[in-house]
């Protein structure tokens, strides 16, 4: 049986911020996107066979594998880490509330006790980029609505998130599951 290279099209829309996957692989993409070339990245993507069921999360994975995860080997973009740690006060905007979004993510932990101990330590919502958040939990799910100063800081939350040894995926959620938890907010 012949093996099926993706197109390449798709690395490329998740390069450049667009849903592709899931929340969880594409940015398990971008983050090790931020510690390779984009050579090695691209030649690992067109040597993945679109024929195996769940290629997209191999791949992935084997990217967080590979990855150091210190974007100062490489010459790269700003991928966002010190966003919201200006050094001066004066280069903050004045109102943030412009370009803020509310994004419902359920995150899931590797049981029901890892996300229960953890519930009011993690994830930590103490970061500049952060101007509000609420949290449920639900057997090994943690609902959390976050609200951050730009679109742009998901990624890096998202990234701080894969810290946590317990975790075990990012999902995208909405409105309503987060209502539904049965859990109180935080």
């Amino acid at each position: 049986m012949k093996m099926t290279s993706p197109d390449p099209k798709l690395l490329c829309r998740v390069l450049g911020g667009a849903a592709v996957f899931d929340r969880d692989t594409d940015s398990k993409i971008l983050q090790a996107a931020n510690g390779m070339s984009a050579r090695a990245m691209f030649e690992l993507f067109k040597r993945c066979d679109t024929k195996q069921k769940g290629w997209e999360l191999g791949f992935a994975a084997a990217l967080m594998e590979m990855t150091t995860g210190d974007p100062s080997i490489l010459i790269g973009f700003d991928d966002g880490r010190t966003q919201g740690l200006e050094a001066d006060e004066a280069d903050l905007p004045e109102d943030m509330s412009e370009t803020s979004a509310d994004y419902y993510l359920k995150i899931e932990f590797t049981d029901a006790d890892a996300c229960y101990y953890q519930f009011h330590l993690f994830p930590a919502f103490d970061e500049p980029f952060i101007e509000g958040a609420a949290r449920k939990r639900e057997d090994r799910f943690q609902h959390v609505l976050v609200t951050l100063a730009h679109p742009d800081d998901l990624q890096v939350f998202i990234q701080n998130l894969r810290r946590n040894p317990h975790l075990r995926r990012v999902h995208d959620s909405s409105l309503e599951e987060f209502n539904d938890a049965p859990s109180q907010a935080v």
